[in-house]
């Protein structure tokens, strides 16, 4: 089961997903995203603390999320990843082309640009 939950705070497009991240859920959440890193300076975190599995149609997803925001200004910060998460990203060097942080307050100090 997913499902996504969708705030604002400080000038800043918070995405709350819950459940696994996959190819079958990421149709769910890919087009809301999109809209928001299309615009001019987006500010997106994506809160990826529920989130228990992420398969190659998610990271696709990350991945093409921040190639919109840098080609419009903006940027996204993917935060609160559990531990196997982190470890699996880590591994895929993704932290060398992603934007992460430890917790959503950090990744929305980011922002002070």
């Amino acid at each position: 089961m997913f499902d996504f939950i969708e705030e604002e705070r400080d000038e800043c497009v918070l995405l709350y997903p819950k459940g696994h991240f996959n190819h079958s859920t990421v149709p769910l959440i890919r087009d809301r995203l999109y809209e928001h890193c299309n615009e001019y300076g987006c500010r997106i975190v994506m809160c990826m603390k529920d989130v228990d599995l992420i398969d190659s149609a998610g990271l696709g997803v990350m991945v093409h999320a921040h190639k919109f925001c840098d080609k419009y200004g903006g940027m996204i910060v993917y935060s609160d990843f559990n531990d196997m998460i982190i470890k699996n990203m880590m591994m895929l060097t993704m932290d060398r082309y992603l934007n992460f942080s430890p917790t959503v307050d950090s990744a929305l100090e980011r922002f002070d640009w």
